[in-house]
C-alpha cells in the first residue's frame, strides 16, 4: 500500500510540474506532501506491529495451534460418558459442548445444557481454571446424563427433557483456535 500510494503521489506531483518559475515551489510542496503521506503511513503501521509484538511476548502459550489429532475424545462404556486423551500436553477450554446430528448429517450445538455449565471436570465440586490441561493420562469428565437441564452437575432442574438421537462431544483449544470432535454416539 505504501509503495502504491507513494507512486501515485509522485505521479500527481509530476503532472503538476509546470513552468520553470513554479518548478522549485511545486517540487518542495510535492516533497513535503510525500513526506506527510509516508509519515502518516508509518505512524499508523507502528502501533499495530508494536501491539502484536507485545502480545506475542506476553503470551506463554505457543502460537502454533495444536494439531487436531493431538486430542482424542473417546466415548465411554455408556452413552454420555467420555474420555479425553492427548499426545503431549494440550490446554483446552473448560467448556464441554454437545452437538446433535440432524437428518441431513450436519450437526447443531445443544445450547443451555446444565444451565450453560457443562465443564471438563472429573467431579462436580471441581471448578476449572480458564484452561484445562490434558495429557497422555487423560481425563474422564462427569458424564452427560442425556437430560436437557440436569445434564452434568446441575442436580435440581424442573424443566428436564430426555434427549434422544445421535450426538457427539466437542471441545476447543484454550485459545479457541482448534476444535476437537468426538465420535458419534446414540441416546435411545
Amino acid at each position: 500500500m505504501m509503495v502504491d500510494l507513494g507512486a501515485s503521489v509522485a505521479n500527481g506531483c509530476a503532472a503538476h510540474r509546470g513552468a520553470s518559475d513554479r518548478r522549485s515551489r511545486v517540487r518542495s510542496l510535492c516533497s513535503a506532501f510525500r513526506f506527510m503521506v509516508y509519515a502518516l503511513l508509518l505512524a499508523a503501521w507502528q502501533p499495530v506491529t508494536s501491539a502484536a509484538a507485545e502480545s506475542a511476548s506476553r503470551s506463554s502459550v505457543s502460537s502454533v495451534p495444536p494439531d487436531p489429532a493431538a486430542v482424542q475424545i473417546r466415548n465411554g462404556p455408556v452413552p454420555g460418558a467420555l474420555e479425553l486423551r492427548a499426545r503431549g500436553a494440550v490446554e483446552l477450554s473448560p467448556d464441554l459442548m454437545v452437538e446433535q446430528q440432524r437428518d441431513d448429517g450436519s450437526f447443531e450445538p445443544l445450547l443451555h445444557l446444565d444451565l450453560d455449565s457443562m465443564k471438563l471436570v472429573a467431579a462436580c465440586d471441581q471448578h476449572p481454571n480458564a484452561c484445562v490441561k490434558i495429557d497422555e493420562r487423560g481425563l474422564r469428565p462427569v458424564p452427560w446424563s442425556g437430560m436437557s437441564c440436569s445434564s452434568q452437575c446441575n442436580g435440581n432442574c424442573d424443566k428436564n427433557v430426555r434427549l434422544h438421537g445421535r450426538f457427539r462431544f466437542v471441545v476447543m483449544s484454550c485459545d479457541g483456535g482448534t476444535r476437537f470432535e468426538g465420535p458419534i454416539f446414540k441416546l435411545p
